[in-house]
């Protein structure tokens, strides 16, 4: 399998795979972009049902391997669950 090229994913995408990756299935009234959400699903790293968001396996997959550099400076709770901090 050949590793998700995370550059093609927005700012808004980013967000709510990181926001999924540390928080897990969000309810829709909680999500803090329905466009990114959108945008997951659409690249494979999230499924939507029932009103609530989650990652797929691919999605865990590729928030755990971010760049734990870019992760310190972008987020602190998903750098340290991805870290294994917490």
């Amino acid at each position: 399998m050949s590793m998700f090229d995370t550059t093609g994913l927005s700012l808004l995408a980013t967000e709510v795979l990181g926001q999924l990756f540390v928080k897990g299935p969000t309810w829709d009234g909680n999500i803090c972009s329905k466009l990114g959400r959108g945008e997951l699903i659409r690249a494979g790293l999230a499924e939507h049902a029932h009103g609530w968001a989650f990652l797929t396996s691919e999605g865990v997959r590729v928030a755990n391997e971010w760049n734990l550099a870019d992760l310190r400076t972008r987020n602190q709770r998903w750098y340290r669950k991805a870290a294994c901090l917490d």
